[in-house]
């Protein structure tokens, strides 16, 4: 707690303490210690300038979802900084509880797309029987079935036949390297810690010079199929719930594109 220029610990709240860390770091005289952190191992000393909103608004502006990459592997000290990056997304509540797998190897997602592809294809045929879009709908909900039948079935039945005679990606997007990220499935809901942690994680590769996508196709399919789960290493508990797919852009974006939030209430 901070009043003026003095800081100092509120005994009532000790009980409650869960070791964020919140006090240690704003402590200026680092007399302040909870118990399991250290200011040597758990804290670093911030930049004098920190604040610079051109920086952060030329990061957001120019930052472009990239689906097409070029040839050319993803060089494992990116990769590295991009998980020193993750690791920055706040929890809800400390200390981090989900785990990463980091795809480095191209040929590796070549090997799991057509695993993907076999999901993908039993769920367009399972959306069109009646008994079986009432289970569907059941396991996933109202409203992640209303996105299935709106939006991911037509498209599926689109790009279906392009990705099975291997004339199309649009599930990896021939990535050369994608980062997943998993959650204990009789732990904690994390799925908002993990989304938060994904749009550091792409707004890092921007940042590096790479180009990055958040991939919902993925995480089902890998979940689902048990040679997938065996390829990335899930234990039994372990499900994804995010995925990233990165590399060098293809293509270089000449302009940014303007976006209009529908409404905006100032109360």
């Amino acid at each position: 707690m901070r009043t003026d220029d003095t800081v100092y610990a509120n005994v009532n709240k000790i009980g409650v303490c869960f070791k964020c860390g919140q006090c240690m770091a704003i402590c200026p005289t680092q007399s302040i210690v909870v118990d399991g952190l250290s200011y040597s191992q758990d804290f670093f000393d911030l930049p004098e300038m920190h604040n610079q909103p051109e920086y952060f608004s030329n990061l957001i502006s120019t930052r472009r979802a990239i689906r097409n990459f070029k040839e050319k592997t993803v060089e494992k000290e990116l990769l590295d900084e991009i998980v020193k990056a993750i690791a920055f997304a706040p929890p809800g509540f400390p200390p981090l509880k989900y785990d990463l797998v980091v795809v480095q190897n191209s040929a590796i997602i070549k090997q799991a797309l057509p695993y993907m592809i076999q999901l993908y294809d039993f769920l367009v045929n399972a959306m069109n029987n009646p008994i079986k879009r009432i289970f569907i709908k059941k396991e996933v909900g109202e409203l992640r079935f209303r996105t299935m039948k709106e939006h991911l079935i037509p498209l599926l039945k689109m790009k279906l036949p392009g990705l099975k005679d291997g004339t199309e990606d649009t599930i990896t997007r021939n990535a050369p390297a994608m980062i997943l990220f998993l959650a204990d499935k009789t732990g904690e809901d994390i799925s908002e810690d993990i989304h938060i942690a994904a749009t550091y994680g792409i707004l890092s590769a921007h940042s590096l010079g790479l180009g990055a996508s958040i991939m919902d196709l993925i995480p089902p399919a890998i979940n689902k199929k048990i040679e997938l789960r065996k390829m990335f290493g899930l234990a039994e508990n372990q499900d994804v719930i995010a995925s990233i797919i990165l590399g060098y852009p293809k293509y270089t974006f000449q302009r940014g594109i303007k976006r209009q939030i529908r409404n905006v209430w100032w109360i």
